[in-house]
């Protein structure tokens, strides 16, 4: 496999360190990313204290989307006490890296104007070449107001001599939501850079042809106060809004997003009930519906925070999904849908990043779906021959609709794609191949058919012969998605993908609409990375 190579990583100020040498970024179409073939993604870091067990080097093969060198050499963590807080603090916070940006975490240190804070050091999870993603820190402060402190990597090991308090004790909870008593804000580029939730890149360095992402996906109209006043309504509850808002604190490094996403996932998981494969959610009419199990929203705030709470629940997730989602293969009858092989791959992925105890468990049986999907999307399809331009075909009987042809949703594939590039860069090559080649399939599929305007259909048949035409404009983004997925993995040179994504972003510009709170959470989940894919 190609690398190209980005040169050296070092980090902290006064005798920095060299971090992490010859971290690699996957050449476009040169190969799926270098993983270590049965490692556990997380390690057995999940649970160990000051750094344990993050000794593994990088090897400069890692990479691939989301493997971006450092934006500067320090982490700077904006801290807001809460209103009325202040005096002594015990503040707690979770600093995600990239991929072989950091082999040992017990060179990490926190200062702030200088002064190098007391600690306690924990390493989170891991990323698949062994690399830490994510380090949770804690350190005692005297807070007056806003301030900043650095987390910084260093030449020396750094001593973490406090002990690791629970999360869950210094947070304020009013009802069903709970927020810190000190917030911790990480930059946008750092946490775009990091890829922590999955490649993007940060609003500031958008190049302008992609920013109708940003104007359609406004998370100040589509608030935490607005999802409250309607959540009686099981409706906004779709397609994971702390993912949705997660991602979108990672792209704009704003206070308010973070805090709506903090105050939702906790909602969310203060709603579950029982464990295991007896998890529900709480949505008692929709308990047995598999498109409302998110583990990635918890997974995130889990990296973001080191609560063990969501680590866990994004195993129950995991494990409830295995008995609501049992056909992993379509047959040619029965229910069936893209969206809910999405939220299995999504919750097996994402469990098996974040798990402490069960991480080959989870990733096992995302093989098991990624398997599955190629397998559907290369069934026969009568009259149709191109091998190389598919989707998941399925009768529109097993969609739950009545058009009475075989066919696939685009904007229900947008959520697959996003699974299947998360697992990519979890898997051995082996496995991430298959995924990578699945991705380029349905993303030509998508660029070659279209309605006559060019827009996506709603639902399309699985020979291109004919779609039903969307009436609204709520789905060109997941277009431009699915298609800057397969441009990016097939090496950038195909112009009739090229050509496509430049109409499917131009067309989400002139005519894009987010007018519900549901629009908003499948609009700005997955398709707010095109413009990483794009660029």
């Amino acid at each position: 496999m190609t690398t190209t190579m980005r040169g050296f990583v070092s980090f902290g100020l006064m005798g920095t360190v060299l971090l992490a040498c010859g971290i690699g970024e996957i050449g476009a179409g040169s190969g799926s990313p270098a993983v270590n073939s049965g490692t556990n993604p997380s390690g057995s870091s999940g649970s160990s204290g000051s750094g344990a067990g993050s000794e593994v080097k990088t090897t400069g093969s890692g990479g691939g989307a989301g493997n971006d060198v450092a934006p500067s050499s320090e982490a700077m963590v904006h801290l807001v006490p809460a209103s009325g807080v202040s005096g002594s603090q015990h503040v707690n916070v979770a600093v995600p890296f990239g991929r072989g940006w950091l082999t040992d975490a017990t060179h990490v240190r926190v200062s702030q104007a200088g002064k190098v804070l007391p600690i306690a050091r924990r390493v989170l999870a891991k990323h698949s070449d062994g690399s830490v993603r994510s380090v949770q820190l804690q350190f005692d402060l005297q807070v007056t107001g806003e301030s900043d402190v650095a987390v910084q990597v260093t030449a020396d090991v750094n001593d973490a001599s406090l002990t690791m308090t629970s999360v869950q004790q210094l947070l304020a909870v009013s009802g069903q939501t709970e927020s810190p008593k000190v917030w911790t804000r990480l930059p946008s580029e750092w946490l775009a850079a990091s890829g922590v939730g999955g490649p993007l890149l940060a609003k500031s360095a958008t190049p302008s042809q992609y920013v109708a992402w940003d104007e359609l996906c406004d998370y100040d109209k589509i608030s935490y106060d607005s999802f409250v006043s309607q959540s009686k309504d099981s409706a906004v509850w779709l397609y994971d809004r702390p993912t949705t808002l997660y991602r979108g604190y990672f792209r704009h490094g704003d206070q308010t997003t973070l805090a709506d996403a903090y105050k939702e996932v906790s909602m969310y998981r203060a709603g579950l009930h029982g464990t295991g494969t007896s998890t529900t959610i709480g949505l008692t009419d929709k308990a047995d519906d598999l498109k409302y199990y998110y583990s990635q929203g918890f997974a995130l705030h889990y990296l973001l925070t080191g609560d063990d709470r969501y680590r866990e629940a994004a195993e129950n997730i995991a494990e409830r999904a295995t008995t609501l989602y049992t056909r992993t293969v379509y047959n040619g009858s029965g229910f069936w849908t893209e969206r809910n092989s999405a939220f299995a791959l999504l919750a097996y992925v994402w469990a098996s990043i974040v798990s402490d105890d069960k991480a080959d468990r989870y990733a096992t049986l995302a093989d098991a779906v990624v398997s599955g999907l190629a397998e559907t999307q290369n069934k026969t399809i009568s009259g149709y021959t191109d091998t190389q331009a598919r989707c998941y075909s399925h009768s529109a009987d097993s969609h739950g609709e009545d058009y009475g042809y075989d066919g696939c949703s685009p904007w229900m594939s947008a959520i697959v794609a996003d699974g299947l590039e998360t697992y990519m860069h979890e898997r051995p090559t082996a496995q991430a191949d298959v995924a990578k080649t699945t991705l380029i399939k349905l993303g030509r599929f998508f660029a070659k058919y279209r309605d006559a305007d060019g827009k996506p259909y709603y639902w399309v048949a699985s020979n291109g012969s004919k779609g039903e035409v969307d009436p609204d404009d709520e789905h060109w983004g997941e277009g431009a998605y699915l298609v800057s997925l397969a441009y990016y993995y097939s090496g950038k040179t195909d112009t009739s993908l090229a050509k496509a994504l430049g109409e499917l972003t131009t067309g989400l510009q002139k005519n894009g609409s987010a007018p519900h709170i549901r629009s908003f959470n499948w609009q700005c989940r997955s398709a707010v990375a095109t413009s990483y894919f794009a660029r």
